[in-house]
């Protein structure tokens, strides 16, 4: 693990908004072996609770799950964790889900191939950034 503190105590370093249990494996694993901790929010309740209690530095956001994306949700979310970065990914051909993520500030927002692609970098780069 990186020796760094978390900004809340025994808090993640990053929020998953996720479903898909084989993708979310491959986000936590990798994360994992870099040295960040990043638990999954499988459901808008538990979503809002860890959103709410953490102060993760980064939220990754699952828009091929109709409720995360949605912009209100989003915008809500991001109310909620005002500081973190959210990452949003979903398919390349869900035009409407990736601009709408874009349109309330996620930053970057990938088709799920290239989010897979670079998976490692953007969890070092994102996680690795000094607050």
């Amino acid at each position: 693990m990186t020796d760094r503190e978390s900004p809340a105590s025994d808090g993640p370093d990053a929020i998953l908004l996720c479903q898909d249990l084989i993708f979310t494996s491959k986000i936590t694993g990798t994360a994992r072996e870099l040295g960040y901790r990043v638990l999954l929010a499988g459901t808008a309740p538990l979503a809002e609770s860890m959103l709410q209690q953490w102060e993760p530095r980064v939220v990754f956001v699952d828009l091929s799950h109709p409720h995360f994306a949605q912009s209100e949700v989003l915008l809500a979310y991001r109310n909620l964790a005002p500081e973190a970065r959210f990452i949003a990914f979903g398919s390349h051909v869900d035009v409407q889900a990736l601009s709408a993520a874009r349109d309330v500030g996620c930053d970057p927002v990938l088709p799920r191939s290239k989010f897979t692609a670079e998976l490692p970098a953007l969890i070092q780069r994102y996680l690795g950034e000094e607050s």
